[in-house]
């Protein structure tokens, strides 16, 4: 991102998993029966071949509003566990819901197909692409498939098809096009994710509590789920101190700029998180350093340490589908990842960090 308007310029464009929000819904269409397999976490699956998934496909290379990416076409006839499904999700900063899909493991776009983006999103794979394996079934290929996952870095992989010839051509012509639009900009679950789930409003906070409670009970949440919803309410409510401290009369010159530090922090260096006090004495008076946001539920990571996981220079904006470049540093650390704040969104995007929030070990 040299010439492309920075996202750390644009706090907006800086909140990752949160996308522009439109009143797309998505249409329902007949489904079969056989391909709804109410997968859950831990299950054990196979993704079908290319040709099969491709049949699924409507013109546009979707299915249900989700496009099938040329990344995910290297992980075809392979086999992976369920980590969680993604009933939960968000788009344009609001919860949404999406039907019969589920992510695998830990399985990212590696972005080899859109221009080097360096997002990492975990994929979503509609249950239509994957079939069940019985679990004493080849064990042993299981575990060497398990090592297979989408890295950061963006080397491309050779694809995995059924099929040879003009078939592989094919196949691979019809996935390749599904990431590319006529005016040129990029096509990807991540921009494509508001057309391709439903609204799921939380309804007046009152209500929302109660719901929560009445999960709670029957077991459709567990403590796990509530610790996170503690963590980021606890995190709303230092940043609504903070930011009201902040825009008060009296700091009407104050917190107008933010401070920075270099540090050249490489992939596999340790670091320790800086304490929330510290943190906070470099935000301006939106919450922001040079752009970027600090987020509530980035507070639970505070004095922890963490490996950099790599450097971000450039990812897809998933408002516009244009790519877009950083002008300032912006690091991710290995599982620092949003764990699903209000709503229990799946997503798991990377949290963002300059370096000044952080520390050599």
């Amino acid at each position: 991102m040299n010439t492309a308007k920075d996202h750390a310029a644009d706090p907006a464009h800086l909140r990752d998993h949160e996308f522009f929000a439109t009143a797309n819904t998505v249409p329902a269409r007949p489904r079969d029966a056989a391909k709804i397999l109410n997968l859950k976490a831990g299950d054990l699956v196979e993704i079908r071949s290319a040709a099969e998934i491709i049949a699924s496909l409507d013109v546009d290379g979707k299915l249900d509003g989700l496009p099938f990416m040329p990344e995910m076409e290297r992980h075809c006839g392979r086999r992976f566990r369920v980590s969680r499904r993604a009933d939960n999700t968000c788009a344009g900063g609001q919860p949404r819901r999406i039907e019969n899909t589920v992510h695998l493991e830990a399985l990212r776009c590696d972005g080899s197909a859109h221009f080097g983006c360096q997002a990492a999103c975990l994929m979503l794979w509609k249950e239509d692409w994957l079939q069940r394996v019985a679990e004493n079934r080849n064990d042993s290929a299981y575990r060497v498939e398990r090592s297979v996952q989408a890295p950061v870095s963006n080397g491309a992989a050779a694809p995995i098809l059924n099929g040879n010839g003009a078939d592989r051509e094919r196949i691979h012509r019809v996935v390749s096009e599904t990431g590319k639009r006529a005016d040129g900009k990029l096509v990807c679950q991540a921009t494509e994710l508001n057309a391709g789930t439903c609204s799921f409003p939380l309804g007046h906070p009152a209500t929302y509590l109660t719901g929560i409670v009445r999960d709670y009970r029957a077991a459709k949440i567990g403590r796990a789920e509530l610790r996170v919803l503690w963590t980021y309410l606890r995190g709303k409510l230092i940043l609504a101190a903070f930011t009201a401290w902040a825009q008060a009369p009296w700091n009407a010159k104050s917190y107008r700029t933010t401070p920075s530090e270099c540090l050249s922090l490489q992939p596999g260096e340790w670091v320790r998180v800086r304490s929330a006090k510290e943190i906070l004495r470099t935000l301006d008076r939106k919450a922001c350093n040079r752009g970027m946001e600090f987020k509530a539920e980035m507070f639970q990571f505070c004095g922890r340490k963490f490996p950099v996981l790599a450097r971000l220079e450039r990812r897809i904006d998933e408002r516009t589908g244009m790519m877009r470049e950083f002008r300032n540093e912006c690091i991710l650390l290995t599982s620092v990842y949003c764990h699903g704040q209000r709503s229990f969104c799946a997503r798991g995007n990377y949290h963002y960090w300059r370096e000044i929030w952080l520390r050599r070990c």
